[in-house]
């Protein structure tokens, strides 16, 4: 398979993810990574090639840390909103930048870049409303991080 870029591999992530939370059946993190692959009809029977050390990071790391991700992003909602308000897709997206803004290095991959990477997931993934929401809540973490 060849390499994929940053933003496919965010991409991927997003959509393993999103199969992970809505599947019928309960998916391991690889099949899912498989799943979002393409990796044929049945991603229970496993991948086959090489999945990529960024990809599975960022699934695994989602899915390990997801009750203080969602604590997290709690903290940066209005009080009218809640994590239930918030659809599937959205609430994805938000919780990989969550993880990368958490979990992974400034210096591996810098704080805005993690930012637009997210609201580039929300052109893609979602519509104009759910991006500025998304948009919003990561702006507010930023700038409570930056005040620290």
């Amino acid at each position: 398979m060849p390499k994929l870029s940053r933003r496919a591999v965010r991409e991927k992530a997003v959509q393993s993810l999103y199969q992970l939370i809505n599947a019928q059946e309960t998916f391991e993190s690889e099949a899912a990574i498989a799943f979002a692959l393409e990796a044929g009809d049945d991603p229970e029977a496993g991948f086959q090639g090489s999945v990529d050390p960024y990809l599975q990071r960022l699934v695994k790391g989602v899915v390990e840390n997801k009750e203080a991700l969602d604590a997290l992003i709690s903290d940066y909602l209005t009080e009218d909103w809640a994590l239930e308000r918030i659809a599937s897709i959205d609430l994805t997206i938000l919780r990989l930048a969550f993880y990368e803004l958490v979990y992974v290095d400034e210096e591996e991959v810098p704080a805005k870049v993690k930012v637009n990477e997210a609201i580039e997931l929300s052109k893609t993934f979602s519509d104009d409303k759910s991006r500025k929401f998304i948009s919003g809540v990561l702006a507010q973490y930023l700038d409570q991080v930056q005040d620290e």
